[in-house]
């Protein structure tokens, strides 16, 4: 157990500056977002800022191209929960299941696509789970924009995915960041699913 611990206290030690600002930013988003909280925007768009360069040092290009549209859809999200905010307060409402499970058929067979289309110098036994990490994560952030509940659950499966991607890519800071997710993912969905069954019970939306 020592060992282990001194290990992980080496590895941090070289994480570089950019993934400490980056995990920083990153960390404020899902707790504010949980709390639906604007703030979560910001947090996103810095945080997102950084990662682009990150993942594309360590050849993660999915993810790279990922955390751009994170980049433009923390523009979206702030602009339409402050336009809300303005009106009146986003709720939170919910999708049918048969599109959830429509939209997980398609995003499956673009995940397993995606590999195919990139250069062999990115070829690697990881790529597929970058590719469906990418996929579902665009998918969930669109979830998240417009307040569906569902999106918790959808990154709930994400981050536990993506936390292995991290680790194995030597991205440590970052792979702990997103078991941290997981825990805030629970508490969002529980959150959420609270105010829903109080302001808008048996509300749905239609994507």
């Amino acid at each position: 157990m020592e060992d282990l611990y001194a290990v992980l206290l080496e590895q941090i030690k070289h994480q570089s500056v950019l993934e400490v600002a980056a995990v920083s930013f990153s960390l404020l988003y899902p707790w504010l977002a949980a709390r639906q909280n604007i703030l979560c925007w910001p947090a996103a768009l810095i945080s997102t800022s950084l990662y682009i360069y990150i993942f594309w040092e360590v050849s993660l290009p999915f993810n790279s191209v990922l955390n751009l549209y994170y980049l433009i859809m923390a523009i979206y999200g702030w602009l339409k929960w402050q336009k809300k905010a303005e009106e009146k307060t986003l709720e939170v409402t919910v999708v049918p299941l048969f599109i959830h499970l429509w939209m997980v058929s398609l995003l499956v067979v673009l995940g397993l696509a995606l590999p195919h289309l990139v250069t062999l110098s990115w070829q690697g036994g990881d790529l597929y789970l970058d590719a469906f990490v990418t996929v579902f994560s665009v998918y969930a952030t669109y979830l998240m924009a417009n307040k569906i509940l569902e999106n918790w659950l959808f990154w709930i499966v994400i981050n536990s995915f993506a936390a292995y991607l991290y680790f194995i890519n030597g991205l440590l800071l970052t792979g702990m960041m997103f078991i941290w997710y997981f825990g805030l993912a629970l508490y969002g969905y529980f959150k959420w699913r609270k105010d829903y069954l109080r302001e808008s019970l048996g509300k749905e939306v239609y994507l």
